[in-house]
């Protein structure tokens, strides 16, 4: 029997409100930072140097991000939820004030690093918050809230970033995470409820989070080097170090992910596979757009980047518009969401060198707006198929996973533009080839995303159709 669908009021009534907006200011802070930071972060060079590490601070911040939110589960566990929200906020505060009174390029980098362990703490204690504090039928409503911020974000962020670069002040862009974060404490010491902590005899595995740090840290230095074949050598060393650490998670208690995160005979592997194709297709599309844009159509970098920030308003619009659907409509568009998707990644090779501008921009719009109208929905089934007691493991996982995703896909983009030719310079020639190349390598993704929702789907149903 169909139930009568969830209204967007109820989350911002009772206790529910405080928990909304604790929820939200999580991601946004996150959010935000990064928008704002990309665009700062050529006047940080110009005044630290350090222009040969560039790209380290975004990958020592990603790196530690996964980090965190693979140790979402396990803080939450030995803190509980209250304290282990007030120690990831303090942990990313001292990041950005690290950042912000940094004398030199190093100290950044380790306090970026500082960052994105808080980042990640934070995303995984809230999709904790979503699994324990909300109902199933109020999930898609808060997932696409959470998605919702990344809009803002996309808006927002370069805005300010672009503010606080032109008065020649780019510590503020730092220092203005700091009142949001102070609030996110607070409202976490006097919201959040107590909870029995779990697990406070277990140790720290320090032996996966090394595997699956290795890992990620090989991911990422595959962009920075320049030899076709050291990339697939650090590509293998990634997936061999990731794969030991889920397996390795297998045999013990006290784990990082799930049960069987991998299995396609389970909704949660099947879901999770579905988040690291999606955040592969995110990454690959968007790590060489602003470069592509700017080189072949003569668009500033600033400008440029809002063509990357289309996917995510995009990807804003349609999560709001599918939440509330329900029963035979979530089935209907956990489907027609990677289709959409897959078409508009299509489109993006279509439009990428010969243009125009508008059919790309149209094809951006298409990719995010797959995703956002399926992806609160699949979150929400995969917390629902999670097997008891392991429902916020389940949850704190998600944005790992998708995070792992991000990461190679970016690895695999920088292979293929390298084998196009980029490494040879970037003039308008090599950028086309690269831009050519890696979008329509991108089409993979997407296209295994629709047969992987046609599973989830049938998973779903036989699950529904056995506990009736």
């Amino acid at each position: 029997m169909a139930t009568a669908p969830a209204s967007w009021p109820v989350l911002f009534r009772g206790r529910r409100l405080p928990h909304t907006v604790l929820l939200t200011l999580s991601i946004g802070v996150h959010a935000i930072g990064l928008f704002i930071v990309s665009t700062v972060f050529p006047s940080v060079v110009g005044d630290l140097g350090g222009a040969a590490f560039y790209t380290w601070a975004t990958m020592l911040y990603t790196i530690m991000s996964i980090m965190g939110t693979a140790c979402g589960g396990l803080l939450k566990a030995r803190l509980d939820l209250r304290y282990g929200y007030i120690l990831g906020a303090l942990v990313h505060l001292a990041g950005a004030v690290g950042c912000a009174v940094a004398p030199h390029f190093a100290m950044l980098l380790a306090a970026r690093a500082l960052q994105g362990l808080g980042s990640g703490l934070l995303i995984a204690l809230a999709y904790s918050m979503i699994s324990e504090l909300y109902d199933e039928e109020l999930r898609p409503l808060i997932l696409s809230a959470v998605s919702g911020m990344w809009g803002v974000a996309a808006l927002i962020g370069p805005m300010v970033g672009g503010m606080f670069a032109d008065i020649g002040w780019w510590r503020g862009a730092f220092w203005a995470a700091t009142p949001v974060l102070l609030l996110l404490s607070m409202l976490a010491w006097s919201t959040l409820p107590p909870m029995p902590r779990q697990g406070m005899g277990e140790r720290l595995p320090l032996l996966r989070l090394l595997l699956l740090g290795t890992g990620v840290l090989a991911v990422g230095w595959s962009g920075q080097v320049a030899s076709l074949e050291w990339r697939l050598v650090l590509l293998a060393v990634a997936c061999l170090f990731v794969g030991s650490t889920f397996q390795l998670d297998r045999q013990i208690v006290n784990r990082l992910f799930p049960s069987r995160p991998l299995s396609l005979q389970t909704q949660v592997g099947t879901g999770y596979w579905i988040f690291f194709l999606y955040g592969m297709t995110t990454s690959q599309i968007t790590v060489f757009m602003p470069l592509a844009i700017q080189v072949l159509y003569g668009v500033s970098l600033l400008r440029a980047g809002y063509f990357t920030a289309i996917l995510s308003i995009a990807w804003t619009v349609t999560a709001l518009l599918s939440a509330s659907l329900q029963d035979r409509r979530v089935h209907l568009v956990v489907l027609l969401g990677p289709v959409v998707m897959t078409c508009g990644v299509a489109g993006v090779a279509a439009f990428a060198v010969p243009g125009p501008l508008g059919g790309l921009s149209l094809a951006l719009f298409w990719v995010g707006g797959g995703i956002g109208l399926c992806f609160a929905h699949i979150s929400s089934w995969t917390m629902a198929a999670a097997q008891p007691g392991e429902q916020a493991l389940t949850a704190s996982s998600i944005p790992m996973i998708q995070s792992l995703g991000i990461a190679f896909g970016a690895a695999i983009a920088g292979l293929v533009a390298n084998a196009a030719g980029i490494a040879e310079g970037i003039s308008p020639a090599t950028v086309a080839a690269a831009a050519t190349w890696v979008s329509r390598v991108g089409i993979v993704a997407p296209a295994c995303i629709i047969i992987l929702a046609l599973r989830l789907r049938w998973l779903r149903r036989g699950a529904v159709s056995t506990a009736g």
